[in-house]
């Protein structure tokens, strides 16, 4: 999120409209925190302030009435819909044209957790609009995130620490900030947070094992980052994932790896030929397929079938992903 926009938010006069969308509900809840504290710290705002929650059958007409009301005293009155994504495309373009032939109305700020541009009523409103877009951080901001909220509570830790962390509790927001509270609440005076402390405190869902850190271990092997794969390794073990669920999956990235370093041609193609949904992880693969030679992807086939009978004839399936990640890295 555009961090500016929001100081914006707190002093500047508001818009006339304001289009808050995007995942990440940290963001969105903090940009509605801003317009309720304007509005509170005016002697009318309880009756300047109006808010909507978006249906599939959502009636416009009290919020146009909200819309078109004068505000009370000389203040500004802020009128809100929340679940904007779940009021019909068809009610959007009503409220989207009312808008356009109503210049003077007040202040109106539409939350929605995505927006569908190529609908009607996004060309119409986007024009109208002040857009704060609220997605996710992605992996070296979200890290560097992490690091100076740390940082502002007189906390540090390293960088592995770091995205060991985040592979075990993933990337929202909320579930950060809760995490990140207990941590430094464990940890007392002590300023370095430790891979003992998060295994200490932290939680693993089984959500996001399934889709989120045992992905992030593939991805580290790609990248040939042993020691913090072999991290995450131990992370998904301790939680209780299959070994041989996390074979498969490494098998899977050897595969896309191959086909990113020998396709020549449309990405997306080979991908459908692969029997993947998209082609967006043969093309993340590009950069790191060229740190391994094909001589070393095929070692790794043989590797992974050496795995998986060591495991299916009684080995350890801790040590026998442990040797296969170190081979291949």
């Amino acid at each position: 999120m555009d961090t500016a926009l929001l100081k914006k938010l707190e002093s500047e006069p508001l818009p006339r409209v304001l289009v808050v969308h995007g995942e990440e509900t940290m963001w969105r809840e903090r940009v509605y925190d801003v317009l309720k504290r304007r509005s509170a710290q005016d002697g009318f705002g309880e009756w300047n302030w109006s808010v909507f929650h978006g249906a599939k059958d959502f009636n416009l007409e009290p919020l146009l009435t909200e819309l078109a009301m004068l505000p009370w005293g000389e203040s500004s009155k802020t009128v809100v819909l929340r679940d904007a994504h779940l009021v019909s495309a068809e009610t959007m373009e009503k409220l989207a044209r009312w808008l356009e032939d109503n210049p003077q109305a007040n202040c109106l700020a539409l939350f929605f957790e995505q927006v569908d541009e190529r609908l009607r009523f996004w060309k119409t409103l986007r024009p109208l609009a002040l857009e704060i877009k609220c997605d996710p951080l992605p992996g070296e901001r979200l890290a560097s995130y992490v690091e100076k909220y740390c940082s502002q509570r007189g906390k540090a830790l390293e960088r592995t620490t770091t995205e060991l962390f985040l592979a075990r509790v993933g990337s929202n927001l909320h579930v950060i900030h809760n995490e990140l509270d207990k941590l430094i609440a464990l940890v007392g005076e002590r300023r370095e947070l430790t891979v003992e402390d998060l295994e200490a405190v932290t939680s693993l869902w089984p959500a996001q094992i399934a889709n989120h850190t045992i992905f992030q271990l593939t991805d580290l092997i790609a990248q040939k980052k042993r020691q913090e794969a072999l991290n995450v390794l131990d992370l998904l073990l301790s939680a209780g994932e299959v070994p041989l669920r996390i074979l498969a999956l490494i098998e899977r990235q050897l595969r896309l790896l191959l086909a990113a370093k020998t396709s020549s041609g449309n990405l997306d193609t080979a991908a459908r030929e692969m029997g993947e949904s998209s082609s967006y992880a043969l093309k993340k693969l590009r950069a790191q397929a060229k740190q391994f030679s094909l001589e070393e992807i095929f070692a790794g086939f043989q590797a992974v079938v050496q795995a998986d009978g060591d495991i299916k004839l009684g080995a350890s399936g801790e040590e026998a992903l442990t040797d296969l990640i170190i081979k291949l890295t």
